[in-house]
């Protein structure tokens, strides 16, 4: 997790979508998680993952029957939970996006982080980058809210700032000084570095808070 990832869920704490209690996915790997900022805002916090870890609570896979991981929880519900830097490592992140609304309770939300535009990192497997439209259609397939205020390009602007007329999606410039722009695009010609010519930044990634009505 990044600076930017954090203050994405300070502002989300902010603006009254986080509900105790709090259950966070993918909390086994050595790195930064929520729980510290999470309960010093007032809520309970719980880990998961598939492996034991220091702040795992519950020991799930999320990409398997909703039954077990229902008796793994005891049968409890969450108020929000935080799928922060996941789905893109598993196999079938709309699997684990059911799996997670099921156990949500009514008005609760999911907070979700996924990078677009990343470098590829192998551990565990890096298999999806997730767009803005996704977000839309799943949220519209489950008959679910998005948070429109809170769906962002992180540290960036919200993502309807890069919306082409109202339909498509673009990614955030790489700067907003029409000078850095074009030469930067010059450096990349140049130097042929991966063939960009710097269009977008090298790290970006999609905020979003899903409502459960």
């Amino acid at each position: 997790m990044v600076k930017e990832d954090i203050e994405f869920l300070k502002k989300c704490i902010e603006r009254g979508v986080i509900f105790s209690p709090v259950l966070e996915l993918g909390v086994g790997y050595e790195g930064v998680n929520c729980k510290e900022i999470i309960e010093k805002a007032g809520f309970v916090y719980f880990g998961t993952d598939m492996h034991v870890g220091k702040y795992v609570d519950f020991i799930i896979n999320f990409e398997e029957s909703i039954v077990d991981i229902q008796k793994t929880l005891n049968y409890q519900k969450f108020g929000t939970i935080l799928v922060f830097n996941v789905l893109e490592h598993v196999f079938n992140p709309i699997k684990v996006l059911d799996n997670v609304f099921e156990i949500l309770k009514e008005g609760g939300t999911c907070v979700i982080i996924t990078p677009v535009v990343w470098p590829l990192h192998g551990y565990p497997r890096d298999y999806w980058r997730i767009n803005p439209d996704f977000y839309e259609e799943y949220a519209r397939r489950r008959k679910l809210e998005i948070v429109y205020e809170l769906f962002e390009y992180v540290g960036k602007h919200n993502v309807k700032e890069n919306k082409i007329s109202g339909k498509e999606y673009k990614l955030p410039a790489p700067a907003q000084n029409k000078f850095k722009m074009l030469w930067s695009r010059i450096i990349h010609r140049v130097f042929n570095t991966c063939g960009r010519q710097m269009f977008f930044p090298s790290h970006v990634s999609v905020g979003v808070v899903i409502r459960k009505p």
